[in-house]
């Protein structure tokens, strides 16, 4: 799932290497003349023993994959956010596309990739997705010559015959083999909230309407994709910006272990969730102009430090993905992590809160550490997700700016075992020499701002609840108290029909 290994102008910097893991949620809407917020949620899926192997065969595709080559308040549109870490390994929101009969569909939200896309009407060779939509593009098609096209990631080439002579198409192809491939095509986006409020939260975008799905793409349960990755037309936010003059800003806050979220337009207003953000500048990697790069000048286990700011800045440098899972750092970073991480639960631990190392829950991955408490069972853990914070210390990474940092708490650098009671497993892994990718598991409950309306960009760090947060913007939209209990929620609901004509 996601864009992994993808041979278009999109892909993110992954490397080529098999030791990779790879792990949805429906999107509320609601825009007007302020930022729009989709929530995220928890996909439900029955858990099987293969789960974690495919968590870990989404984030080697990501990896592996070719890349494609502060101002004014506009309002803000919100939507839930669906899926999760512990599931499916990505966060999906439903977006409504289509005028004047829009559709609903769920896509993975990407900051790794910029181009959005869901199944067409007219496609042969889509699977089964949960959502089930299809797009009906008649009339909306881009033509292959029209400035769109390419800057939106079409081919640019003008192709095809009969009905389809002079349509904009696009494909993307991953390493592994999956891949997409369709038409172009221009159409209403329903954002609702106050970004829009002239034409009932509708704005124009530009997205893919697939013709062919083939792999995981196929296979995969969300219908598609939302592209929110950096500098390229086709991305959403920036469309938002360059078409419709609204503040190239855009956020995300994964929800909790269970999942949840929201996936937010424009600048958020203040709420009793809505935190102060420290903020540290992107930086420009012309080797990948898709992907938001910043600096990390340190991480530390507890009070113990794994790594210095000359050992982070290898490869592309770090680069925040949401559609990757785990978190992966230089090998040098991993394995100083896991020998710190090993120290302050075993050796350096008091009696009562000993853990001891055990293998992986796949032996295909040798390298996976794990611990457990000794004694314990399937109807006594010991070791929960409620009480992590006592056996395991948490994971600071130091950001270059002004004291920007995350403090992560072991939730959100561990992962369940899920063979062995009460085990838990590090979540950051070996990404040899390429860089580091922060994925979805290291910022659950962490608000991420990404802001381009400042010189550069930059992006902002700050923990909080966000499912409150979520209820808290949903709430203001209504037109609600943000604490007088959960606000009316409505899914990417239908724009209301235009006034009839005088």
């Amino acid at each position: 799932s996601g864009d992994a290994a993808r041979t278009g102008d999109d892909a993110p910097p992954h490397p080529d290497d098999d030791d990779v893991r790879s792990g949805g949620r429906l999107a509320e809407s609601s825009f007007g003349r302020s930022p729009a917020v989709f929530a995220v949620r928890r996909r439900e899926s029955p858990s099987t023993p293969t789960a974690l192997e495919h968590l870990r065969e989404h984030d080697a595709h990501r990896r592996r994959r070719i890349l494609e080559s502060p101002s004014e308040s506009h309002g803000a549109s919100t939507f839930p956010l669906h899926g999760s870490v512990k599931e499916h390994g990505y966060y999906y929101a439903n977006i409504a596309l289509g005028d004047p009969s829009p559709r609903t569909f769920q896509v993975i939200v990407d900051t790794g990739s910029t181009l959005t896309y869901v199944p067409c009407a007219t496609c042969a060779k889509c699977g089964t997705h949960t959502g089930g939509t299809r797009f009906d593009p008649t009339g909306k098609w881009l033509k292959c010559k029209q400035k769109e096209c390419k800057a939106a990631g079409g081919n640019g080439v003008c192709t095809g015959r009969g009905a389809a002579a002079n349509r904009c198409t696009y494909s993307r192809t991953y390493a592994e083999g999956s891949g997409v491939s369709g038409d172009l095509v221009r159409d209403k986006m329903y954002f609702g909230g106050d970004i829009a409020p002239d034409t009932n939260g509708t704005l124009d975008v530009v997205f893919g309407c697939t013709n062919t799905e083939s792999g995981t793409i196929h296979d995969q349960e969300a219908d598609g994709l939302i592209g929110l990755g950096n500098n390229q037309f086709a991305s959403i936010p920036n469309q938002l910006a360059d078409t419709h003059g609204l503040p190239r800003v855009f956020s995300l806050c994964f929800g909790s272990f269970e999942g949840g979220g929201a996936l937010s337009f424009g600048r958020l207003p203040a709420t009793p969730h809505t935190p102060q953000l420290m903020y540290t500048d992107m930086r420009v990697n012309n080797a990948h102009p898709a992907y938001y790069v910043v600096s990390t000048t340190a991480m530390k286990i507890g009070d113990v430090a794994v790594a210095t700011r000359d050992d982070l800045a290898v490869g592309y440098g770090t680069v925040l993905d949401s559609g990757t899972t785990f978190t992966y750092v230089p090998t040098k970073v991993f394995h100083a992590t896991a020998a710190a991480l090993d120290a302050a639960v075993t050796t350096n631990a008091p009696s009562e809160k000993k853990l001891v190392k055990v293998p992986g829950p796949d032996p295909g991955y040798p390298d996976d550490v794990c611990f457990q408490r000794e004694g314990a069972t399937e109807s006594a853990p010991i070791v929960t997700m409620a009480n992590l914070g006592e056996y395991y210390p948490p994971l600071t990474i130091a950001f270059a700016g002004d004291g920007a940092s995350l403090v992560l708490p072991p939730s959100n650098y561990l992962f369940v075992h899920g063979k062995k009671p009460g085990a838990f497993c590090l979540g950051v892994m070996d990404n040899k020499g390429q860089g580091t990718l922060i994925g979805g598991i290291s910022v659950r409950d962490v608000l991420v701002e990404y802001d381009k309306t400042v010189d550069g960009g930059r992006i902002g760090f700050a923990a909080t609840d966000c499912d409150a947060l979520l209820k808290d913007q949903l709430a203001r939209l209504a037109g609600g108290d943000a604490g007088r209990g959960d606000p009316v929620v409505n899914e990417a609901p239908a724009p209301p029909p235009p006034p009839a004509p005088p």
